[in-house]
C-alpha cells in the first residue's frame, strides 16, 4: 500500500512540475530564440529536479572525456523519455539535439525544443533528411556539437538496436570525434514505487577519431561504435544487478 501510495504522489508532482518548468522554459527562451545554451540549461533543470524527485541515484563517470571535448557528434542510447533526465546531468554547453520532426508536434516541449536552435529530420522524405544534414554540418563547423540517439527508437530496455548512419556521416564529413555516451538499463532496475527506487549508471566513453576516416569506412566504424556500446551497457547491467 505505501508502495502504490510513494507511486500515485510522484506521478502526480511530476505532471505538476513538468508541467511548470517547461511553461517556465518556454517563456524564458522565447527571449533566447535559438540559443543552443537553452538545452544545456533545460537538461540540468529536468535533471536537477526529476532525479531527485524520482529517488533515483545517477553515477555519471568519464565527465573528463567531455571538459576536453571540442566540436563532436555525441551518441547515446535510446531507452526512454527518461533519458532526458539521465543524460541532462551532463549535457554539454553548445550542443544541439537532432530529433524526429513530428517533436514539433508535442504541445510545449516541442516548442521548447526548437526554441534551443534544435533540428528536426524527416527520415520520411529523403532530399529535406538531406538538407536537414546540411545544417548539421553549418552548425558544427560554428563550433556546435551535435546530439544523436542512433537508434533512432526508443529500446525500451529490450537492447541496443541497430545504427542508422547519419550521426556518422556527420562525424566523418566534419572531421570531428564521435564521443559515445551510455546508460545502464533503466528496465527491472528502477522502481518508483520504492523511496530508494534505484541507480543508474552512466559513462562518456573514450572519443572515436574520424579524422583519418573516409566515408567508405563508415560500416565498420558504426559496427565497431555499436559493439562498443553494447559490451559498456551489459557491463554497467552486470554492475548494476551485481553479477560477476
Amino acid at each position: 500500500m505505501l508502495g502504490f501510495l510513494i507511486k500515485i504522489l510522484r506521478y502526480s508532482l511530476i505532471v505538476i512540475l513538468f508541467t511548470l518548468i517547461n511553461i517556465f522554459c518556454l517563456i524564458f527562451f522565447i527571449f533566447r530564440y535559438k540559443n543552443p545554451n537553452n538545452n544545456y540549461l533545460y537538461s540540468r533543470i529536468l535533471s536537477h529536479v526529476f532525479i531527485r524527485l524520482l529517488g533515483v541515484k545517477i553515477e555519471y563517470r568519464g565527465k573528463n572525456n567531455l571538459k576536453v571535448m571540442n566540436s563532436s557528434v555525441l551518441i547515446a542510447n535510446h531507452q526512454s523519455y527518461f533519458d532526458s533526465v539521465v543524460f541532462g546531468g551532463i549535457f554539454p554547453n553548445q550542443t544541439v539535439v537532432m530529433g524526429k520532426k513530428s517533436l514539433i508536434w508535442l504541445p510545449i516541449f516541442g516548442w521548447i525544443f526548437l526554441l534551443g536552435g534544435n533540428l528536426f529530420i524527416n527520415r520520411k522524405n529523403h532530399a529535406k533528411a538531406m538538407d536537414t544534414m546540411k545544417v548539421v554540418d553549418t552548425a558544427i563547423q560554428q563550433g556546435r556539437s551535435l546530439w544523436m540517439f542512433p537508434e533512432g527508437t526508443r529500446s525500451h530496455g529490450r537492447g541496443l538496436n541497430g545504427f542508422k548512419k547519419g550521426a556518422f556521416y556527420a562525424a566523418i564529413q566534419n572531421r570531428v570525434n564521435i564521443q559515445p555516451i551510455v546508460s545502464s538499463t533503466f528496465r527491472n532496475a528502477i522502481d518508483i514505487s520504492k523511496w530508494n527506487s534505484g541507480k543508474v549508471l552512466v559513462e562518456v566513453l573514450d572519443p572515436i577519431p574520424t579524422k583519418d576516416v573516409n566515408v567508405e569506412d563508415i560500416e565498420n566504424i558504426v559496427n565497431n561504435a555499436h559493439t562498443l556500446m553494447k559490451n559498456k551497457i551489459a557491463s554497467l547491467d552486470k554492475e548494476i544487478h551485481g553479477v560477476h
